[in-house]
């Protein structure tokens, strides 16, 4: 297969314009190409028309008078053109004229580094079209090489690092708080995790001999506490003790689960750096702290459970309106009533009554009761339940979309940013009429010196201060604002009540009057009802 092609040619008192047909399929002449070819050879005033129609008829060579004159021989040529993501150079050669020389292949590089391809160049190719050549066909005569990309560090782990396991409701609707425990029992000499190291990439380039960076790959060490051993190539870890293994940002953890009956007068508090299972209750006035998780398998009265992973209360807990708990991972609680309860993962349970409930996961109130009355829930995610609010109109607000914690933490950054200002402002007048006095000369005594420069000191460290709680609100304002992408709804199974307040990423609307199987959606600037 061969392109049809044009070239000039001379003798001592005219110019021709031969065409040449394609052969084999090959593409036919492309009018506009030989019309710019020939203006740049010094010939402009062709009959495109006339020529199109002799074009477009070709079946052998066909030479057509252009000029009563004999043009100026020109060399064999080609055309660069380098594609938009520079990873290829293409060229189209055009044939010399009568009297022109031929391209060589120092020709071919030298042209080829005027118009900007410095690397890739393909020699192979360049002697392939000089064995044959075939003109007005494009030719890649360099190609860049693309970047090898390498392999992120993986670590896998033999135990179950997933702190998320939901309770199971039973045949009967009740919700099964007697197999809770996502404690991952670990003996001595047990393989924890394995590290697969990084494979880094390698560079590629451009033909204009740019180099091309392959992505960063995820570099990864094994991360770990006491009671585990690091093997020789430090690609391995191992429990040295029977235990329990958890994953706590990203930190591999062993440790010995503390049981106790009771925590009452006989045990006192329970601040232990591992995992804490009371086989009773917890009794009002004492304290639970766990650096892990926390069960307890009876009830929890007035009391304040603190844990780094999650809190279970297999009976449910009635706070008498001060009991609390904080939990850096899930609350699972049979109920929770008269409670506080902050957590960083979701909360479940059969029944919430006059709590308030901050969370960053799903709330889902299920099982038998399912009801959530009176108090507040607030979270970033959704808050399902059978039954919000109550007949007698119980006042309850419920709260999704926006992180609590965030709204929380912007109030008192911005009253913080307030008074920082306001004392900024007060040293702001002693300083200049301090500095006023200096730069006239005037001779301060001692303890002015000493004055003016502990207000400076503290000025700049106030100025300090202001910026940075102004980028942290400035974060927090952007991450509020990023909220309303978020998909959360409050659903209710049978029904809301009026006296419920609903807030979604802070549009509110007040329900007036029952409304059930539903969902709470915001659309807009207004929430929605919309059936499940």
């Amino acid at each position: 297969m061969r392109n049809g092609y044009f070239k000039l040619a001379f003798n001592n008192t005219e110019t021709f314009l031969c065409l040449i047909p394609p052969e084999d399929g090959g593409e036919a002449i492309r009018v506009d190409e030989m019309r710019d070819y020939c203006v740049s050879k010094g010939f402009p005033g062709i009959d495109i028309v006339a020529v199109k129609k002799v074009v477009d008829n070709l079946s052998k060579q066909v030479n057509i008078r252009i000029a009563g004159k004999k043009g100026i021989p020109a060399p064999e040529s080609f055309h660069v053109q380098i594609s938009p993501d520079k990873m290829t150079a293409v060229c189209r050669f055009y044939p010399p004229t009568t009297g022109g020389a031929e391209l060589t292949v120092s020709d071919i590089k030298s042209t080829l580094k005027l118009m900007g391809v410095n690397r890739g160049v393909d020699d192979k190719a360049i002697e392939a079209y000089l064995a044959d050549r075939h003109y007005c066909t494009d030719y890649v005569l360099a190609r860049g090489l693309e970047p090898t990309q390498g392999e992120d560090a993986v670590i896998e782990y033999f135990f179950n690092t997933n702190p998320n396991l939901k309770p199971k409701l039973n045949e009967d609707g009740s919700v099964d708080f007697h197999t809770l425990s996502a404690i991952s029992i670990v003996n001595a000499g047990d393989k924890l995790a394995q590290l697969t190291r990084e494979v880094p990439g390698q560079p590629g380039y451009n033909v204009t001999g740019d180099i091309l960076p392959p992505r960063e790959v995820k570099k990864l060490t094994l991360k770990f506490g006491r009671n585990i051993e690091l093997s020789e190539d430090e690609l391995s870890i191992k429990s040295l003790v029977n235990g329990h293994a958890s994953l706590v940002e990203g930190k591999v953890f062993v440790s010995d689960v503390y049981q106790v009956s009771d925590v009452d007068t006989a045990t006192g508090d329970i601040d232990y750096a591992g995992n804490v299972c009371v086989l009773g209750n917890v009794k009002t006035g004492f304290s639970v702290k766990a650096d892990g998780n926390v069960e307890v398998r009876g009830v929890v009265e007035n009391a304040m459970i603190e844990a780094t992973g999650n809190v279970t209360i297999a009976r449910g807990m009635n706070g008498m309106g001060k009991g609390t708990i904080n939990a850096g991972g899930n609350v699972i609680s049979k109920f929770i009533e008269n409670s506080n309860v902050t957590c960083g993962g979701y909360v479940h349970s059969e029944a919430i009554l006059h709590s308030n409930i901050i969370c960053k996961g799903d709330v889902t109130v299920t099982g038998k009761k399912g009801f959530i009355t009176g108090g507040s829930v607030k979270t970033p995610a959704t808050v399902s339940a059978k039954i919000i609010g109550s007949t007698m109109g119980v006042n309850t607000d419920i709260e999704v979309g926006t992180d609590p914690k965030l709204t929380i933490r912007s109030n008192t950054l911005n009253s913080e940013i307030i008074a920082t200002k306001k004392k900024i402002e007060a040293a702001e007048p002693v300083i200049k009429t301090i500095s006023d006095k200096i730069r006239a000369g005037e001779k301060l005594r001692p303890e002015q010196v000493l004055y003016f420069k502990q207000l400076s000191e503290q000025y700049k460290a106030m100025k300090e201060e202001l910026e940075e709680k102004m980028n942290e609100m400035g974060d927090i304002m952007d991450a509020i604002d990023g909220a309303t992408d978020r998909e959360s709804c409050v659903k209710v199974e049978n029904f809301a009540y009026p006296g419920t307040k609903i807030t979604i990423n802070e549009t509110t609307t007040t329900i007036t009057k029952p409304t059930q199987h539903c969902r709470f959606v915001r659309e807009g600037a207004d929430i929605r009802v919309k059936g499940l």
